[in-house]
């Protein structure tokens, strides 16, 4: 069953960060309107709706001048259904965290990436951390549900990760909405470094989630931001037709049967297993 549909309005990026992909990503490009309105459309008939809707990939969503506008007709289309967003946070603003916390079943997911000036700017070529942290600060004081994140890169010291759960870990008030999270360190399909010892045998990605690229492409999932494996283009499909095929079905039987690793790119990926 199709739980999660993650679509990516845009793949440009206004970070560096040193455990992604994107510095990979060839052809830059942002989802036209037409195309994001029929993917909502095909999501709204199927039934089940998607558990969760996340408007964002690889790229920073806050890149997309729309992204507010999206979220919004997101909900619309899919009332029951999470919405989720992604971002780095840097181009975080009062006004836009107004907007977004009128949208129902919202969260926010921030990567901060260290509790530091220095630490972030190491991990993301980003020097805000200062803004950001009074940015998120505000999205806690309006009570939008939200998570801020590391990424456990090899090279974040004991201290540094201490210093994020110590930091983020905080409440503001007693109607605090935040949750501190140390992600994985993922090698995007062995595009960022090889996997060792790969033996994941079922992943939710290939057997309940649904990616997007920006022009339509439906890709394998997060971890493929390049598009090595490709099952149909939204331009043409629809979003049922695209998950129902027989290519993407046959990913998802190799991973219920616990066969992940046979699949075409997921034999390279470090992610965790269930």
């Amino acid at each position: 069953m199709l739980e999660v549909l993650q679509v990516e309005t845009t793949n440009h990026c206004n970070a560096r960060c040193i455990f992604c992909a994107h510095g990979q990503i060839k052809e830059h490009g942002t989802m036209s309107d037409r195309l994001y309105t029929k993917i909502l459309a095909d999501a709204s008939r199927l039934d089940p709706h998607p558990k969760t809707f996340i408007p964002m990939l690889t790229g920073e969503p806050f890149l997309d001048l729309q992204i507010v506008d999206r979220v919004k007709e997101a909900r619309a289309a899919l009332p029951a259904t999470e919405i989720h967003l992604y971002t780095n946070g840097s181009l975080l603003k009062e006004e836009l965290i107004r907007k977004l916390s009128e949208v129902s079943d919202f969260q926010l997911n921030i990567s901060a990436n260290g509790a530091s000036v220095e630490t972030r700017k190491r991990l993301t070529g980003l020097d805000d951390y200062e803004n950001l942290a009074r940015m998120i600060d505000y999205v806690d004081a309006l009570g939008i549900p939200h998570t801020v994140s590391l990424v456990q890169h090899p090279s974040i010291t004991p201290e540094e990760e201490e210093a994020f759960n110590h930091k983020w870990g905080q409440v503001t008030s007693s109607s605090s909405c935040r949750t501190p999270y140390v992600f994985q360190h993922l090698n995007f399909a062995g595009l960022t470094c090889p996997a060792e010892g790969n033996n994941f045998t079922r992943c939710i990605h290939a057997t309940s989630h649904m990616t997007v690229l920006w022009d339509g492409r439906v890709n394998l999932c997060c971890m493929d931001p390049l598009g090595r494996k490709i099952f149909g283009d939204l331009n043409h499909q629809t979003v049922a037709e695209v998950w129902f095929s027989k290519e993407r079905q046959h990913y998802v039987s190799l991973h219920e049967e616990g066969r992940g690793t046979e699949c075409e790119v997921c034999h390279d990926c470090n992610i965790f297993s269930i």
